[in-house]
């Protein structure tokens, strides 16, 4: 059995994505197993997600993947390159996925690789990059400029953000001399952030408004009608859409507690923590002082990062790999993947997290992270009377027969 990761937040399942999948079981075989390493309820942009995480994974194992996994809380609230880096390790670590699947929007996998050599390049490439920091650029920005002055070709792939996601995927890769082998499927579709669908195929973002503003029904014809029928359901429950909004005076509380120095634990020493601090003292919610703290250097991303990062007590030294594996939902052909993990898995896996509680010692610090973490979310539920918690021990993966 062909064995496929694919990296995905799937917030929400949407059309594109079950193109995706689609596209990748076409060129390696219908009977592909595909296995998502997904966002948890913390997303990368630096926001909770739209739906909780089970779910998520749900709407995902009865759209087309087999199984889904849970990338580490930390990798979700890290730049592109944690981020690709904690799912990369993940589906590594499973040692049975054979290949990883992933969109962007010039499927020219040479050339990315050219973009992911050189961005990872020593020696005149490094001295580049370290010129366009100090310029004042953001990181990304920087390694755009640095590839650009080598291969003006390969640099002009780094202006989309698939395309930068797909160069960090291959760079981790390299890192891990993992033997997975990349497939590029071209992307379709509305582009990142979109505010209007392509071909019926919109951006996740440009659901989320439509969800946000109440018109959950425009959303049926852009998802697989499955993904709508689990969304339609928690909506009704009161258990979505989940939003910063509510939590909006709960982050602004912590975070006027802090100093700089508190901050910069958890945004590193660059001055953005100075910025942070004038800005949480001046604003009156988190959507502004992410205004007042965002400049040219400091992008809007990794500000709400920072303070997501802040609100759930993640430092960035946490490195963003995988420690455990924790499966949120699964199909009949995950089920044989499982079967096979016990064999080629090199890291615990968690089906049930009430056992997560037997586990080493040293796991417990990052396994509590994780149930904090989903306390937090809860808080977050449009209906208050979900907002307990202890909800990280009670629930179990989704299982399709």
């Amino acid at each position: 059995m062909t064995v496929c990761g694919v990296v995905a937040e799937y917030n929400p399942f949407h059309a594109g994505h079950a193109h995706h999948l689609a596209e990748t079981r076409r060129a390696l075989g219908a009977d592909t197993a595909i296995v998502c390493a997904m966002s948890g309820n913390f997303v990368q942009r630096g926001d909770l997600a739209v739906m909780e995480k089970y779910l998520r994974a749900e709407a995902a194992v009865r759209c087309g993947a087999d199984l889904v996994l849970e990338t580490p809380l930390s990798a979700c609230l890290w730049s592109a390159s944690g981020f690709a880096f904690g799912a990369v390790s993940l589906l590594d670590a499973l040692g049975c996925v054979t290949h990883l699947s992933f969109g962007a929007e010039q499927a020219d996998l040479a050339l990315l690789q050219r973009a992911a050599d050189l961005s990872r390049a020593e020696g005149e490439h490094a001295d580049a990059l370290r010129q366009a920091l100090a310029a004042g650029l953001p990181y990304a920005a920087a390694v755009q400029q640095a590839v650009s002055a080598a291969d003006p070709e390969a640099g002009a792939l780094l202006a989309t953000p698939n395309n930068t996601l797909a160069v960090e995927y291959l760079c981790a890769l390299d890192t891990l001399g993992s033997p997975i082998q990349p497939l590029a499927i071209l992307r379709a579709g509305g582009a990142h952030d979109s505010d209007r669908p392509a071909d019926g195929l919109p951006s996740a973002s440009y659901l989320r408004g439509l969800i946000a503003q109440g018109d959950v029904d425009a959303c049926r014809p852009l998802m697989p009608e499955a993904s709508f029928a689990v969304l339609a359901q928690v909506i009704q429950q009161g258990a979505a859409p989940v939003t910063r909004n509510v939590v909006d005076q709960a982050i602004l509380a912590h975070l006027r507690r802090l100093s700089p120095a508190d901050l910069a634990r958890y945004c590193g020493s660059d001055g953005l923590e100075n910025r942070l601090w004038a800005a949480i003292r001046d604003n009156t919610s988190v959507a502004a002082v992410c205004t007042a703290a965002q400049t040219r250097r400091y992008p809007l991303a990794r500000v709400r990062r920072a303070l997501m990062r802040t609100w759930l007590d993640l430092p960035t030294d946490i490195p963003p790999t995988a420690e455990y594996v924790r499966v949120l939902a699964v199909g009949a052909r995950g089920r044989e993947v499982l079967r096979r993990m016990k064999d080629t898995c090199t890291l615990p896996v968690i089906v049930k997290p009430v056992t997560e509680r037997a586990l080493p010692d040293v796991l417990q610090p990052v396994l509590a992270h994780d149930a904090l973490a989903d306390d937090l979310y809860a808080l977050a539920y449009p209906d208050p009377m979900l907002r307990v918690g202890g909800d990280h021990f009670r629930k179990t993966p989704f299982c399709l027969p």
